[in-house]
């Protein structure tokens, strides 16, 4: 017993000294997380252009635990990026699950493409050369091994068809986002036409949805141009180049 007592305080201390490290790494990690989230909803609402200086503010932390956790701007819109990506990866790994595979991949697309008008000041300034980034491609080759086994899923249950492939599909998600972009401020019925147009295009024979909407005109378009917003602000001298969507 005596053997015991005299060790149980090195014990002790060891315990203490293992909590800290776990105190500290949590703290890390919820710092991480609110600099992710005020830099998402910042990117999203005023573009890359924002700085680090409000975004740490935003966040509630000061500029050195901001760079603490992402050493430089790029390292902060890449972790925002890959953030965004991984919740798509998990609706995505989600809608594999749902009983009807047809309805599971349909309500991914309606998501995303809903998800993307909020998102389309970040991805505005997302071009291909950001895929040179380790953790953003990583995210992106794991996002589509999702949406192509959604689509096998699909296909096997005759609700898709046979046809296509993943990359068909993310091409004609592309094109619906860009659409709603551009008539978001003339007739956002537009968008919502393109998307029920997807619907039909990759859905089996006999499971089209009905056009809501009328067909935009060559006058639609070229009104639709004359209103829409400029879309890509300046960037600050701390904001990546800006360059062609990506959407996650």
């Amino acid at each position: 017993m005596g053997d015991d007592a005299m060790r149980s305080p090195a014990w002790n201390n060891s315990e203490l000294m293992e909590e800290e490290p776990r105190r500290l790494r949590a703290d890390a990690e919820r710092n991480r997380r609110r600099l992710i989230e005020a830099a998402t909803a910042m990117f999203c609402d005023r573009g890359l252009d924002v700085g680090v200086g409000d975004i740490a503010q935003q966040a509630g932390v000061g500029r050195a635990t901001l760079f603490r956790n992402l050493p430089t701007k790029d390292h902060l819109i890449a972790a925002v990026v890959v953030d965004r990506m991984n919740d798509s990866i998990a609706r995505g790994r989600t809608a594999l699950e749902a009983s009807d595979p047809g309805h599971g991949l349909f309500e991914l697309i309606d998501q995303s493409i809903g998800r993307a008008a909020t998102d389309r000041a970040l991805f505005d300034a997302i071009g291909d050369e950001w895929l040179t980034n380790d953790e953003i491609r990583g995210a992106h080759t794991e996002l589509m091994e999702v949406l192509d086994a959604l689509v096998t899923r699909a296909q096997a249950s005759g609700a898709l068809r046979t046809d296509i492939g993943a990359v068909d599909v993310l091409m004609m998600i592309k094109g619906v986002c860009e659409a709603m972009r551009s008539f978001q401020h003339l007739d956002p019925d537009v968008g919502m036409r393109q998307l029920d147009l997807l619907w039909s295009a990759i859905a089996a024979p006999g499971a089209e949805r009905p056009l809501r909407g009328h067909p935009p005109t060559v006058s639609d378009l070229e009104r639709a141009q004359d209103v829409a917003p400029d879309a890509t602000p300046a960037p600050a001298a701390d904001a990546a180049p800006a360059s062609a969507a990506t959407p996650a």
